[in-house]
Order: C-alpha cells, then structure tokens, then sequence
C-alpha cells in the first residue's frame, strides 16, 4: 500500500486565533520578559536553525534563554504544551473527511516540527488519530527541513510516498529532493509552477 506523508503543523492542524491569549496567560503566570510573538517565533527559529537534531525539553530550554534569556524551564515548557494542546482546532470536519477517504486507500503517517506526543495527543482529542498509523516528532527523528529525517520515515520504495505539506522550504524540497512526490498545500498563495499544488485540502478527494 502506498503511504502518505502528512505535515501536520499548519497543513492539517489549524489552531484557532486562541493561541496568542494562551500565550499570554502562560507568559503571565510565570512572569516572562516577552511576547506571545517573540516566544511562539523563536521556538519556530529553533527549527530551522537546528535540523538534524533529535530534540529533548531541556535542548529546547537551552536554545529559547539563549535567544531571549527569559529562564523557562522543562517545567514550565510542559505547562505550556499543555496549555498549547487544549487551544481549539479549526476545520476539523473537513478534516475529517479528508483522512477518513485517504486512510481507505493509503497508509498515512505525520510528520511534525514539535514533540510527537503532544500532537498525538491533540489528534487524540478530535478522532484523528485513528488515520495515522505512525507519527514523528522533533523527539523521534531530526528536524525539518531534513532530508535524513524523512529517510528515517521511509521503510521502502520512495516512490510508494506522497509528502504533503505546506511549506515549500522544509516540507516540499527535501522530499522532492530525494525522489519523493510531493503536493504543495499552497493556502498562502505562493505564485510557483515546480511542484504539483491545491489551495484547499478538500482537493485531496479529486486527485488522490
């Protein structure tokens, strides 16, 4: 059975506008010298500055005081997951959908730039986790972008994967650049003619 590759942050996963109150509150409760847009920026910086890194809670600490020395600890980082997890997804009925017609043809599998139980946990909640029969976090395998981290995921012919994504840098080329297919979730708008696109996941249905 072929296999889809499924990035989960921003392509699946849509947080609803909660998120910056969330943040808010956490930084709040513990008093914290930044802004919910410098915090939630630096943690996506760390990704891009570290590829090829199995992460662990006290690497993550180390890199976000080093950025903004604001003295967060594991502690308080997984009070922020759980914070982050219960912030409301949106679109989850077409979601839905989506994943219950492709896991009829395909094996699905994630792939995401955070820890994977806390996006477990977050597919959990809404019965999303049921389609997926693996999922690879920054604690499991490298960061992306990474082309050693989805080569880790392959267990076979690359041509039996699909990556979809939304990010042309470090979800798209690494694929492409190792043979995989690719379909470029392109919800931004991006003027491109390289690689295979839809604007609404929904599509999926008609071309998969």
């Amino acid at each position: 059975m072929k296999k889809i590759i499924f990035d989960l942050d921003g392509t699946l996963l849509f947080l609803s506008g909660d998120w910056k109150s969330t943040y808010q509150e956490f930084i709040n409760t513990y008093n914290l010298n930044t802004t919910p847009e410098e915090l939630f920026k630096t943690i996506g910086t760390f990704e891009q500055e570290n590829s090829d890194l199995v992460v662990t809670k006290e690497i993550l600490c180390d890199y976000i005081n080093n950025k903004i020395n604001i003295g967060i600890t594991v502690e308080m980082l997984n009070d922020l997951d759980e914070r982050y997890n219960n912030i409301p997804l949106l679109n989850t009925d077409k979601i839905y959908k989506v994943l219950e017609y492709l896991s009829s043809k395909y094996e699905l599998v994630t792939y995401t730039n955070w820890f994977t139980e806390d996006q477990v946990y977050r597919l959990r909640r809404y019965n999303l986790d049921k389609f997926f029969s693996k999922s690879y976090g920054w604690d499991i395998i490298e960061l992306k972008p990474s082309k050693k981290g989805l080569e880790k995921i392959i267990e076979s012919d690359k041509s039996d994967y699909i990556m979809i994504g939304d990010t042309i840098g470090t979800d798209i080329e690494p694929a492409d650049s190792i043979g995989i297919k690719t379909i470029f979730y392109n919800r931004k708008g991006i003027v491109q003619d390289k690689y295979i696109e839809i604007k609404d996941i929904e599509e999926l249905l008609n071309i998969l």
